[in-house]
């Protein structure tokens, strides 16, 4: 993992909502361990929490970071 990465989720890490939250801390341990398909499942499982396809939320992501 790069510098950055490693930065943005030990940020995340201790901020004590993400730090108290068990489900977030697994999404963390997703990132930091590379699986991507443990990190497709949890993807897909939030995005039909939301009601929202894939391709929904990609194109919501694009555009929140203006991609």
């Amino acid at each position: 993992m790069n510098g950055m990465m490693d930065f943005a989720l030990n940020l995340l890490s201790r901020n004590p909502n993400i730090a108290n939250n068990p489900q977030a801390q697994n999404y963390i341990s997703v990132i930091r361990s590379g699986d991507a398909a443990k990190g497709a499942e949890i993807a897909n499982n939030i995005c039909a929490s939301y009601g929202i396809t894939k391709e929904e939320a990609l194109n919501q992501a694009r555009g929140f970071f203006h991609i």
